[in-house]
């Protein structure tokens, strides 16, 4: 949904509410978006993704699907939300807009696609000796 929440912005999406990219610009932007995704993806989510299956495995096969997720990463997803929309709607110059999140929407996009897919295959990360006896238990 970022991916195609940011296209209006680099150009490639008619939107008449939106000043978005054009010509040269748009290829660059999507270049920039899709090197920053990738990296961002290879990186920072691989280690997040680790974390996840850690805190699921640790959490167990009965746990209730609210605790799906750590109990941080709720406030850290409604600021990442709320940044969002800051970006979309504070009223500021539109072709810097289009910059930033031209390029932020759809590198957060990929960057999560990349990391949902190495999620699939990630191990645990085992941080302390007492993390190791929960995780070998239900393993």
């Amino acid at each position: 949904m970022l991916i195609w929440r940011g296209l209006p912005y680099v150009g490639l999406i008619a939107d008449p509410d939106v000043v978005g990219l054009e010509g040269a610009n748009s290829w660059g932007a999507l270049v920039a978006a899709g090197g920053v995704g990738v990296a961002k993806g290879f990186t920072a989510l691989r280690k997040a993704g680790r974390r996840a299956v850690t805190h699921l495995i640790a959490m167990g096969e009965d746990a209730p699907f609210w605790t799906l997720f750590a109990p941080r990463m709720l406030p850290l997803v409604g600021l990442m939300i709320g940044l969002g929309l800051v970006l979309r709607l504070a009223p500021y110059n539109p072709m810097t807009k289009a910059w930033i999140v031209g390029i932020l929407y759809p590198a957060i996009g990929v960057a999560l696609l990349i990391g949902g897919q190495l999620v699939r295959s990630a191990a645990p990360l085992v941080a302390t000796p007492a993390e190791a006896e929960v995780v070998g238990d239900r393993a």
